[in-house]
């Protein structure tokens, strides 16, 4: 049994335990749909912004201080494997300079060598991240898009996504690829947006780099902020967005591809995944059954930002 297969295996056996424990002490699958990622993942530090390649290996950042690059690093990116043997995480492993950058002690503003936010290609051999290693404006808040790539086994020294995609002023970060292979979509302050952070997306322009990007309108932009795309198979979408109607703080919506920048109506995904709390950066593990997220929530927490996930049959479903 190869190992995405048994990776699968190991998923419904877990599904299959939490669903015998709900009826033997007689609650519903739904009082124990949310599950904590646990350890070695999830630690006393920030954990979240994760993607998975369709291999289960999964790439996310943490804040923990025990593995950064260098004291102060606010944020790094590790990459991690599942163990479908033990049903459980290998360590993680940060994945080091060049990818991740130290804090520059020796600049005004100071950048913090915040790398997060990666989103991990289909096939494994591409990372898009943000990153503030160019920031040159106050507040610290201007990011951009960077690209690493495997090559002979080892990650490249990441790129800069450019002009028209990252900018000066525009604070771009977010960046994910949807199911068509081609298309970038990512988080901007640009101008010409709603308000706020909007979700933009660009496609290829045959040369090298990025057709003009464009805003995905009143679907999934508001005056609020939004950010984090992740497709499924199926063309849905789920997304960050401080909207009105949700359940306090952050959450997470979804909304079906109608065609090209072209969305359904959003939909919150419901109290089992949304609460009072920060509820964000939906990713989508291979075999389509689940969706994980990152949350500030403090039930069943192992730190002040956890990594969590649900069965997709526990969230509630668009129109």
């Amino acid at each position: 049994m190869n190992y995405f297969r048994r990776s699968l295996l190991c998923l419904a056996l877990l599904v299959l335990s939490f669903t015998a424990a709900a009826q033997s002490s007689g609650q519903s699958w739904v009082d124990l749909a949310v599950h904590n990622f646990g350890a070695p993942i999830n630690t006393m530090w920030a954990e979240g912004e994760l993607s998975f390649a369709d291999d289960g290996t999964m790439v996310y950042c943490s804040a923990r201080e025990d593995m950064a690059v260098a004291p102060g690093d606010p944020k790094d990116l590790y990459i991690a494997t599942f163990n479908a043997d033990t049903g459980s995480w290998n360590t993680p492993v940060n994945m080091g300079l060049p990818i991740n950058a130290a804090p520059a002690t020796n600049v005004d503003p100071l950048r913090l060598g915040d790398d997060r936010e990666p989103w991990i290609t289909a096939d494994g051999n591409t990372i898009y991240f943000k990153s503030d290693r160019l920031a040159t404006t106050s507040p610290r808040n201007n990011n951009d898009v960077f690209v690493t790539r495997k090559v002979n086994g080892e990650w490249s020294e990441p790129a800069l996504v450019g002009y028209p995609v990252s900018t000066n002023e525009g604070d771009e970060h977010c960046p994910a690829i949807l199911q068509d292979g081609e298309t970038l979509c990512f988080a901007s302050r640009r101008a010409g947006g709603y308000g706020g952070s909007d979700i933009w997306c660009s496609k290829p322009d045959g040369n090298g780099g990025w057709l003009e990007p464009v805003n995905q309108g009143p679907s999934i932009n508001t005056a609020a902020e939004e950010f984090h795309f992740s497709q499924d198979k199926s063309g849905m979408v789920y997304f960050s967005s401080a909207r009105a109607g949700g359940y306090g703080g952050m959450d997470i919506w979804g909304a079906m591809q109608l065609g090209d920048n072209e969305w359904d109506t959003a939909y919150n995904l419901g109290p089992l995944v949304n609460t009072d709390a920060a509820d964000m950066c939906p990713a989508l593990p291979p075999g389509g059954d689940s969706i994980t997220w990152f949350s500030t929530r403090q039930d069943n927490s192992l730190g002040n930002i956890d990594i969590f996930w649900t069965h997709k049959a526990n969230i509630e479903q668009g129109r």
